[in-house]
């Protein structure tokens, strides 16, 4: 039998994909006098735009930049800006994977974000028992879970993993999913 999808990529878009409105992009990526500072340590225009989008990326959505994913172009220019680079190196840094993982890790240790784990399913899946109470809107339910899962430092999961909160928390919570 088909699975049931209540949430799709389509419906999470504004908590996964940054949004492209000027403002929303200066407030979510406008490098500190620290995070320039880390960034100069970085050898090479295409390293150091790279390592920024990664960092920013980590704060805001929250999420890893994957292989092969590139940043919407008002937003890469934007932090290309303020380094003083050209977007275009955007290329050189994607080709090099294995440079993107090393930095992954970095930044994470650096700023305390946590890969996901079943622990945390569980735990959030706790957290929003109650609040499934009240709340009918599988992509009201996935934004508030999000939202915590920011505050709590872990990378946001696949999408098939938040819509497994909404249905665990409407089947524990109300007996069925509606």
């Amino acid at each position: 039998m088909a699975r049931r999808h209540l949430l799709t990529r389509e419906m999470l878009a504004g908590h996964y994909d940054p949004s492209l409105d000027e403002r929303e992009i200066a407030r979510h990526f406008t490098l500190t006098r620290d995070d320039l500072e880390l960034i100069a340590s970085r050898r090479g225009d295409a390293t150091r735009l790279g390592f920024a989008m990664l960092l920013l990326y980590l704060r805001w959505p929250g999420r890893v930049l994957e292989a092969g994913e590139a940043p919407p172009m008002p937003i890469l220019a934007f932090v290309a800006r303020q380094l003083e680079v050209s977007p275009a190196s955007w290329g050189d840094y994607a080709r090099r994977d294995e440079t993107r993982r090393t930095h992954l890790v970095d930044l994470s240790r650096r700023f305390g974000h946590l890969v996901f784990s079943r622990a945390d399913f569980h735990a959030l899946v706790a957290f929003a028992m109650p609040i499934a109470q009240t709340v009918t809107q599988p992509s009201r339910l996935a934004g508030i879970v999000i939202d915590e899962m920011r505050r709590r430092r872990l990378l946001l999961p696949p999408v098939t993993v938040v819509e497994g909160y909404r249905a665990t928390s409407a089947a524990a919570g109300r007996g069925s999913d509606p």
